[in-house]
């Protein structure tokens, strides 16, 4: 399932994660890069934030572009595969304020998710 293309130029996207200590629900507006089968996303804490974090303990999650959402299931990038650096450079280029620094933290700190579609909702 791929993200239909009247929908890859929007700038976020909306992930709606389950809490992992509270069980709420936990939304977080994010960038995004089309990908294979669903998007891209970025942590650039290192994973530290509160998606991030859900996605670790609980890999299924709701993502919504635009009007439409899919039920979607992480896949973590890891830091030697050279898919990461190429999906960093996509942020990049598509997200820009090339801000001193920034490429080489991306590198460094990034965590880097696959959110693939498993169906529409």
């Amino acid at each position: 399932m791929e993200l239909p293309e009247d929908l890859a130029s929007e700038r976020y996207c909306v992930l709606t994660t389950q809490g992992r200590v509270t069980g709420r629900r936990h939304a977080a507006e994010l960038w995004f890069l089309p990908a294979p089968g669903g998007v891209h996303l970025m942590s650039g804490s290192g994973g530290l934030t509160s998606w991030c974090l859900n996605l670790q303990s609980e890999e299924q999650a709701v993502l919504r572009v635009g009007q439409r959402s899919w039920l979607a299931r992480a896949a973590f990038l890891d830091r030697a595969d050279p898919e990461r650096a190429a999906v960093l450079e996509g942020f990049q280029e598509r997200y820009g304020r090339d801000e001193p620094g920034r490429r080489a933290a991306w590198l460094r700190d990034a965590i880097v998710v696959h959110m693939v579609f498993t169906h529409g909702l």
